[in-house]
């Protein structure tokens, strides 16, 4: 079985998710094009798991030829388009081919996105539903999200932490809180500032807090001039190390799908922190809270030895749900719904 994988940036999570499912799938013959919608972070991701990578040229119809033209050379049995973007390229090209679609969060989760512009996604969302073989979810949320657009076809498949070092997160009451991503709308680094404040101006506690990746540069001046410090974009090795030498993660994301990020910290024994957002709490992620008060003070109490402990075997538990097998078998029951006949041939199951 020949996979081809459609994504928009060869960085950051979705190539994350996007590796483990092929080293999950070792019997599928995994290749990628790349639409690249803007300059991608340079984590240090290996490719050479893929048996092809290319890109296509943007604007939109040159990237449709060129998809067009890819199609028909490698001959697919499936195209996996990762993300909206991709998601509606890849639902446009030849309707011969069947297309796996992992949103990776829907776009009209959007919060910076006007009412009516989230609209008008879902209805293009709910108009393409036909077109997909099967909907690759990575939460239940967004599975009961697929299935409300019209989706008939909906697997979830989990995401997983991919070759996390054997390094485990060690207490310290000078706690050291650090978050991973993009600084830009998604992960909402006001949020995270309000928290910050909250935690120093009312509860009275100083910890030390650092930001793995980079972003908009006014967001990254701003988060710096509050206490912050900002590392930029890493080999995606040196943040997990910078991860092991952590005591608390947070996340502040104000939408949000399955993030590798929160896997990667939890893996590493690293206490969690997060905003209880619908995707969060639909993967019963723990450590949820419901307002940035109530963040500042999870991250606070934390400095009691006993409770940092009991939170991080609930992180190791949460990571150990999150298995290889567990992950193959669903994929290959999501591509078993596309291309049955293929995946029973590739002795997959």
């Amino acid at each position: 079985m020949r996979v081809l994988h459609l994504i928009e940036s060869l960085g950051g999570g979705v190539l994350s998710s996007v590796l483990a499912m092929v080293d999950a799938t070792p019997a599928v013959e995994h290749h990628v094009a790349v639409w690249p919608r803007r300059s991608h972070a340079d984590t240090g991701d290996r490719l050479d798991a893929f048996s092809g990578v290319h890109e296509l040229r943007r604007p939109l119809p040159q990237a449709l030829r060129a998809a067009d033209d890819l199609v028909h050379g490698l001959g697919p049995d499936q195209v996996h388009a990762h993300s909206s973007y991709a998601g509606l390229l890849a639902r446009i090209l030849n309707p011969a081919v069947d297309v796996a679609y992992s949103p990776h969060c829907f776009a009209f989760e959007r919060q910076d996105l006007g009412a009516a512009t989230r609209a008008g996604v879902r209805r293009i969302e709910r108009s393409l539903a036909g077109r997909t073989a099967v909907l690759v979810a990575c939460s239940p949320r967004e599975a009961a999200l697929a299935r409300a657009l019209g989706h008939r076809r909906v697997v979830t498949v989990p995401n997983r932490a991919l070759d996390v070092p054997d390094l485990r997160a060690r207490f310290s009451p000078d706690l050291r809180v650090v978050t991973v991503g993009r600084i830009g709308p998604q992960k909402d680094w006001p949020y995270l500032l309000r928290a910050k404040g909250y935690l120093e101006d009312v509860l009275g506690c100083h910890v030390e807090w650092e930001w793995l990746g980079g972003g908009d540069r006014d967001a990254e001046r701003t988060l710096r001039a509050h206490g912050v410090s900002v590392a930029g974009w890493l080999p995606r090795t040196q943040v997990l190390e910078r991860l092991s030498r952590a005591h608390v993660y947070v996340h502040t994301a104000a939408w949000e799908g399955a993030p590798i990020s929160i896997l990667e910290a939890a893996a590493l024994g690293l206490p969690l922190v997060v905003r209880g957002i619908p995707g969060l709490l639909s993967l019963d992620v723990p450590g949820a809270t419901r307002t940035a008060a109530d963040l500042a003070d999870r991250i606070g109490r934390l400095r009691d030895p006993d409770l940092w402990s009991a939170e991080q075997q609930r992180s190791l538990h949460f990571a150990a749900g999150h298995t290889l097998r567990r992950q193959r078998d669903r994929l290959t029951a999501a591509y078993g719904l596309a291309t049955p006949d293929l995946v029973q041939s590739s002795r997959l199951r």
